[in-house]
């Protein structure tokens, strides 16, 4: 395919807007139509970004000549529908994260992308960026040896009143909006998860503002994510491995900065009183010494845009006629999935 990528965008709200940013980075992609449940809506965004058609239907959507793929915005809970649509219509299509709103209904959509050889994508977008991709080559590299433990947190508060779905119980939640991320990531360094333990804090109608998941992975290691819509975190993200750590530096979602640390495991302890010794007792010499030997983390940019690296992702894959992403497999999105389901059935 050589013509511009024509892009039917579903729905209307925050992402399909800061989609449409993200595309004016994004060579060879442009949107050329968009549907929501209310026409009135979909037309006022048709206005709104220059796209020539603003329709009420996703099918109808789906079947028009000029859409060569589609995006999935919108609530949790309509992703599913709206990426059937797109796949029974043998359209590729790329759906914002999390995939279903369930495990059952984010295996349903696996499925019968695979029965139709369609492509269907995850937006996990933070796996696309170049941080975190340099972060998963040196784990499989095996440079630092090992990874043994993962530690994620991302949280910083935001309203209902600009967040609304995000507080809707049935929708959203801490643990499906932002530990999507953690779980995603932990899951692809550290392989498939054994046991989830889980703490949830609730509001008074049953959303999940903070949740804290420990995980253990089948190979033996563990991982640690915390997330919270009503409190400012760390927002950091670090492996621990036999020889060394790695960590990606705030905005932990959005990264561009990555430390990699070796490490070699110390050696006995001298007998004291050295000049080693005396330096150490001085704290001047102390800041000296910490500001001489402070690594710096390394810059790995995104661009202009921090979800354009995703969606040039997309964009290639349908290009190049592939029905599953090698970054974001449909394995990978049904595992985080099924981590996602035990965690809140663990609470419910």
């Amino acid at each position: 395919m050589t013509k511009t990528l024509g892009l039917g965008i579903v729905g209307t709200g925050r992402m399909a807007a800061r989609m449409m940013q993200t595309l004016a980075h994004v060579p060879g992609v442009q949107a050329v139509a968009v549907a929501s449940g209310e026409q009135a809506r979909a037309r006022d965004f048709a206005a709104r970004f220059g796209i020539q058609a603003a329709l009420g239907d996703v099918a109808e959507l789906a079947a028009r000549s000029d859409v060569d793929a589609i995006y999935v915005a919108g609530r949790t809970g309509a992703h599913a529908a709206a990426a059937r649509a797109a796949i029974e219509a043998r359209q590729p299509v790329l759906v914002e994260k999390p995939l279903a709103a369930g495990r059952d209904d984010a295996r349903a959509l696996t499925d019968e992308a695979r029965r139709r050889g369609v492509l269907l994508v995850e937006n996990l977008w933070c796996l696309a960026l170049p941080a975190w991709r340099e972060m998963a080559r040196v784990v499989t590299s095996g440079d630092l040896g090992a990874p043994l433990h993962m530690d994620f947190a991302f949280g910083y508060p935001v309203t209902r009143a600009g967040y609304g779905s995000v507080f809707d119980p049935a929708d959203g939640g801490a643990l499906r909006d932002r530990g999507i991320y953690g779980v995603s990531l932990a899951i692809s360094l550290l392989g498939s998860v054994s046991d989830v333990h889980t703490t949830l804090r609730r509001d008074e109608a049953g959303a999940d503002l903070g949740a804290d998941l420990m995980l253990r992975h089948a190979g033996g290691a563990t991982s640690h994510i915390a997330v919270a819509l009503d409190a400012l975190m760390h927002n950091s993200a670090s492996v621990s491995c036999a020889g060394g750590l790695l960590r990606l530096e705030p905005p932990v979602v959005g990264a561009e900065r990555l430390l990699v640390q070796p490490m070699a495991p110390l050696g006995a302890p001298g007998q004291g009183g050295g000049l080693g010794d005396r330096l150490r007792a001085m704290p001047a010499a102390r800041k000296m010494a910490q500001k001489r030997n402070a690594l710096k983390p390394a810059f790995h940019s995104f661009g202009a845009d921090q979800y354009a690296p995703m969606m040039t992702h997309f964009r290639d894959l349908v290009i190049g006629n592939r029905t599953e992403s090698d970054l974001i497999p449909h394995d990978l999105s049904l595992a985080a999935q099924d981590v996602l389901h035990r965690a809140r059935a663990e609470k419910d």
